[in-house]
């Protein structure tokens, strides 16, 4: 049986078109049309067309691509026609927007003036920020100082007695016998754990360092000669796969947070483990 996927032994690129037609019947007991607003000639807009009369036929709708997925088990992608003609012609506009500096820091200071806030105080004002604001400049701000107030702010670290940066986390038994960080705030953690532009060591504390975010096994490493890269293989058992699967993911002495960080040698180091893998469970099943 051949696979479905879009790469083609010939080396083409398969897909499909869907040029729909269909019926709907109406079942509508009751119609609500009502005034919407006026446009600029102040001609009343109203949402008649939201309640049509009788059944609706469609006789031509928008062609449809669809895209098998080149992995067979990661199912298929539909894309509209004209959705796709427009990426087409401009490609940048599905890449993600340009990250804008911003300093919550730099704000407070500007607001204040001459006389300068201690950091007593501006850690004072940033536990006392309204949460949405919290959440916000942990998602948006590009200022290692803000997300450094805010990880203070909802877990505990322990911190170096000298430099003051964070060398671990405090940590509480379960009933399970697992250790789990204390967290005041998950959502917030989360959410400066992601932003780039936290300070690695608070990144290598919170969420890489191997351990941080649970026990799930390592059951594979890849580190490069130079070990300018390091890749660990996890064990996920718990899985939205019935029977688990595993993660490549970089190690913490290796961190990656954007696409233009990683190297040849990490896709190799990831390709290296995902094959490794695949073999091993060959050989078990052909004995």
């Amino acid at each position: 049986m051949m696979p479905r996927t879009c790469v083609a032994p010939s080396g083409r690129f398969v897909y499909g078109i869907h040029i729909p037609s269909f019926s709907v019947s109406n079942l509508r007991q009751e119609d609500h049309v009502q005034s919407l607003g006026r446009d600029k000639e102040s001609r009343t807009v109203d949402n008649h067309t939201n309640f049509p009369v009788g059944d609706i036929e469609e006789q031509n709708a928008e062609i449809t691509y669809e895209i098998p997925n080149p992995f067979p088990f990661k199912g298929v992608t539909y894309i509209l026609k004209s959705w796709a003609e427009a990426k087409a012609k401009d490609p940048a506009e599905i890449k993600l927007p340009t990250v804008e500096p911003y300093s919550f820091s730099n704000l407070i200071k500007e607001w204040h003036g001459e006389k300068e806030l201690s950091d007593i105080q501006m850690d004072r004002l940033f536990q006392s920020l309204p949460y949405p604001l919290k959440l916000t400049l942990a998602t948006t701000s590009t200022d290692p100082d803000d997300l450094r107030r805010l990880a203070e702010d909802c877990c505990e670290f322990i911190h170096h007695p000298e430099t003051g940066r964070p060398v671990g986390m405090v940590f509480e038994n379960r009933k399970s016998n697992h250790s789990r960080a204390i967290i005041t705030d998950k959502h917030l953690y989360d959410a400066i754990a992601n932003n780039a532009f936290l300070p690695d060591d608070y990144k290598r504390v919170m969420v890489l360092r191997p351990g941080a975010q649970g026990g799930s096994e390592i059951v594979g490493d890849s580190l490069s000669e130079k070990k300018d890269s390091h890749v660990y293989e996890y064990l996920r058992r718990n899985s939205y796969i019935p029977w688990g699967h595993y993660a490549a993911n970089m190690a913490d002495d290796a961190i990656r947070y954007r696409i233009d960080d990683l190297s040849i040698k990490d896709m190799t180091g990831m390709r290296h483990l995902y094959y490794q893998r695949t073999f091993v469970r060959l050989a078990d099943e052909l004995d």
